[in-house]
């Protein structure tokens, strides 16, 4: 197979597109709005002028289904375009990988998990679990078959299904590795190893927290970013030093937070500043004039955009104060 070539050029049009769609999407101060709202109700009217479909009736699952059929089918849009399909696939890929994970682990506890599958992964999720059930997995990307592999025989071996996502994860990184080095931008690249870093933080900082041993830690590490795990090893057994070693800038506030998280506290602060290093990588673009760059800061504004939207509209539902909805929230608004 050819590797997949960007041209700058053959983004004209969407991005276009994509700045009329942007103009209309979740801001700071419409989240605000939606926190501050009397009511779910209230609050689903202001999601819909941001486009999506009317929530105002809907239980927690629904909404939630609302907000992900959302996603497919802007995935869906920009995919058919083949010029952007590869840069919607370093979104797309990881609910494929979530969904081997569900599967993996609905088949060890015997257990029917369909309902939380997502359909927005790259592969159709009925193609994807015939595969999983029958075995003939050969029309599957090479990667999310050894992503099956590996995690149906780990957690037969195991029974321990954490050592069976970290094998899950290691082809999911392994793959989104291997794509962004195709397309040959150091953007991309640059991007995907900062998520490499966030995940290898973040097992570290659980690792020490929840008393994991060297060999559990050195087994879920993963290559590819900018911090060596080599490194990253040399600073057990109690994490002197993180700063040292994770120094992306867009790390820094994680990186402070960690020796506290480490010790179990400031859980919500760390976790929420791990998630809002990729907006301040993808700052970098935001006045970008056309190009794949643009395609990728309003995919990441999108999943920013999903994500707040469930936090607020799963909030109202349930009956979570206000202070504590917007404690909860993700900075990262490109």
């Amino acid at each position: 197979m050819s590797k997949p070539k960007l041209r700058d050029a053959d983004f004209l049009y969407v991005t276009s597109t994509l700045w009329a769609k942007e103009a209309n999407m979740l801001t700071p101060e419409k989240a605000n709005r939606m926190i501050d709202a009397g009511s779910f109700e209230d609050a689903a009217k202001l999601a819909e002028e941001c486009g999506y479909r009317d929530m105002s009736g809907m239980d927690v699952f629904e909404v939630d289904a609302a907000l992900s059929e959302h996603r497919t089918a802007i995935f869906e849009e920009l995919a058919a375009k083949a010029y952007a399909r590869p840069i919607v696939d370093l979104f797309r890929m990881k609910f494929d990988y979530h969904n081997v994970k569900v599967l993996v682990k609905s088949m060890g506890a015997n257990v029917d998990a369909t309902r939380i599958l997502s359909q927005s992964g790259r592969i159709n999720v009925k193609v994807l679990t015939e595969a999983f059930n029958s075995g003939a997995r050969g029309d599957l990307p090479p990667a999310v078959r050894t992503a099956i592999n590996d995690g149906i025989s780990i957690l037969s071996r195991t029974k321990d299904p954490q050592l069976s996502d970290v094998s899950i994860d290691r082809a999911y990184f392994g793959e989104l590795s291997t794509l962004s080095s195709e397309l040959g931008r150091e953007f991309i690249s640059g991007y995907i190893s900062l998520l490499i870093d966030i995940a290898n933080l973040r097992t570290f900082v659980r690792s020490i927290r929840t008393h994991r041993n060297t060999d559990f830690l050195q087994a879920s590490l993963l290559s590819g970013g900018n911090a060596d795990v080599s490194a990253v090893l040399n600073l057990l057994p109690a994490g002197e030093g993180l700063s040292n070693v994770f120094i992306t800038p867009e790390l820094e506030a994680a990186v402070s937070l960690a020796k506290t998280a480490m010790q179990g506290g400031a859980q919500l602060s760390f976790e929420r500043a791990c998630d809002d290093a990729p907006m301040r990588y993808l700052v970098k673009k935001r006045y970008a004039s056309f190009g794949p760059a643009v395609v990728i800061t309003y995919l990441a504004k999108l999943e920013w955009e999903i994500t707040t939207l469930r936090m607020i509209l799963t909030g109202k539902l349930t009956g979570i104060r206000p202070e504590i909805i917007r404690e909860r929230l993700r900075d990262g608004y490109v």
